[in-house]
């Protein structure tokens, strides 16, 4: 689904999810029940793009959302955004420009996991949605990458989660893969799920992609767009 996990292996007819994985510890529908498994993750190979040099919150093409910014649920940021098989250790990186909106962070309950066989450690754990909106503000060349794996969810003690990633449909939170072209003026809604551990809970999202110069890290990098509930 995405170029920057390994998908979990799907036995035939049946659907599978997998935790992608992150710096934390750690469909419903009819049918037989299904499986998950955790899987690991491996950055894809980056790729050199040759991008016009930049400063700290604008591009040539117009002022992005300020780093550090902090939002509500339902504000829309403007960010510029570098597809990971696009990304260069040393090249200046402009990105396209998105608007980007999480709408919320909503908890679940495990019953609606009730068609997929949950390991031990995943029944112990509390399911959690964020939904969110993305729309192009110029045409998108992003090859198999999807702009919301920017998006980081961090739980109440401040790790990052992995997002559970499904093969098939699951209807409580239905990640919706970017369309195809992305041409400007394109949005699309899509639904992260997580599923946290030790009673824990998600309370912010961050990005934190987005424009630098040759040799620099990203300013997002260090401070993200949030956004949360207060």
């Amino acid at each position: 689904m995405r170029a920057s996990r390994i998908p979990a292996l799907i036995a035939a007819g049946a659907l599978a999810l997998g935790m992608a994985a992150c710096g934390s510890s750690s469909d419903e529908g009819g049918g037989s029940t299904t499986s998950a498994a955790a899987v690991d993750t491996t950055a894809s190979t980056p790729e050199t793009t040759t991008s016009t040099d930049t400063t700290a919150g604008k591009t040539s093409r117009g002022a992005l959302t300020p780093p550090g910014a902090k939002l509500g649920f339902g504000d829309t940021a403007t960010v510029a955004w570098i597809p990971p098989s696009r990304f260069s250790a040393t090249g200046g990186q402009q990105g396209y420009r998105l608007e980007v909106t999480v709408q919320s962070i909503e908890q679940g309950t495990l019953d609606d996991f009730k068609n997929i066989d949950l390991d031990a450690d995943q029944k112990r754990s509390t399911p959690y949605y964020v939904k969110l909106n993305v729309k192009a503000l110029e045409d998108v060349k992003a090859g198999t990458d999807d702009p919301d794996i920017a998006l980081k969810a961090i739980d109440d003690r401040g790790q990052e989660q992995g997002e559970v990633i499904f093969f098939g449909t699951f209807d409580r939170c239905e990640n919706t893969d970017v369309p195809r072209p992305f041409t400007s003026g394109k949005r699309y809604d899509s639904c992260l799920t997580y599923l946290v551990p030790g009673g824990g809970s998600i309370d912010e999202v961050r990005w934190n992609d987005g424009p630098s110069r040759k040799n620099e890290v990203s300013p997002y990098f260090e401070k993200p767009i949030v956004w949360s509930g207060s």
